[in-house]
């Protein structure tokens, strides 16, 4: 195959990715969910794939983003997704982004650059007198796994 050969095979697959998100989109608008759909790719073939099930699923997290790296995961039996793409028909907000990047997602495509951004301002507060605790925990488990 020649390389001219090679991009127009690679920009076929891109559309055919980001079609079906597309109809996973259309999916979660037809389940009155926030119309997104993301789709998980390995080596040409889809790995995950889902749509925003905010309301259907009663959980916060279930952005579409989130719901195909869990079936790809579950499906690979492992949460590293080295060398795998994603297509997602609406930037990714924070907490998708970093789900992406704990995955370790190759990269990321997606059509539309307004990102849904959690704009609910919770009150985070620091607890004092169990820093050290946790601190040490954390710092023995991977000092275990070395």
């Amino acid at each position: 195959m020649t390389e001219k050969t090679l991009k127009i095979k690679k920009k076929t697959e891109i559309n055919a990715f980001m079609k079906r998100a597309l109809e996973l989109a259309n999916r979660a608008y037809d389940s009155k969910e926030i119309p997104v759909g993301a789709v998980v790719v390995k080596e040409g073939s889809i790995v995950g794939e889902g749509h925003n099930r905010q309301m259907i699923d009663s959980d916060p997290t279930a952005h579409a983003e989130i719901v195909a790296l869990r079936q790809a995961s579950s499906k690979e039996n492992n949460f590293r997704l080295d060398d795998m793409d994603i297509y997602v028909t609406v930037k990714p907000c924070r907490m998708c982004r970093e789900a992406i990047s704990r995955a370790r997602i190759r990269r990321v495509y997606y059509l539309s650059p307004q990102a849904r951004e959690c704009t609910h301002n919770a009150e985070y507060s620091r607890m004092s007198g169990y820093g050290d605790e946790s601190t040490g925990i954390l710092k023995k488990f991977f000092m275990d796994r070395r």
